[in-house]
């Protein structure tokens, strides 16, 4: 899974097929992450905006622009597994690590 640099937006992961998880290990990264949701219209599912709250290192992007906060079952599911539910209603959970997405990395999944 890798994009030219122009298509490393936020928007871009939300097309992928499954759920998005973006993992934003330190305060730069965290920063970066709000400023460009805000840049691309994202904001919470309550209307409030990105800037209003303290991000988490973990957040889950929805393909309706929104973001959330993801709480301690889905940061059970980050650090454990790879779908929601199984067999035909199996759900891809895909683990991006922002630091290596915006830098261009290839390979820029999050592995623990």
């Amino acid at each position: 899974m890798s994009y030219p640099a122009e298509d490393r937006t936020l928007t871009a992961l939300t097309k992928l097929n499954g759920r998005v998880y973006v993992y934003c290990g330190d305060e730069k990264t965290r920063q970066k992450f709000i400023e460009d949701a805000e840049n691309e219209y994202f904001h919470y599912g309550d209307g409030v905006s990105l800037r209003e709250r303290k991000p988490d290192s973990i957040m889950a992007l929805n393909k309706n622009q929104t973001v959330n906060f993801i709480g301690f079952a889905g940061t059970m599911a980050f650090r454990w597994a790879d779908h929601f539910n199984s067999g035909k209603d199996a759900i891809p959970l895909i683990k991006v690590d922002y630091r290596k997405y915006v830098a261009g990395y290839k390979d820029f999944i999050y592995k623990p």
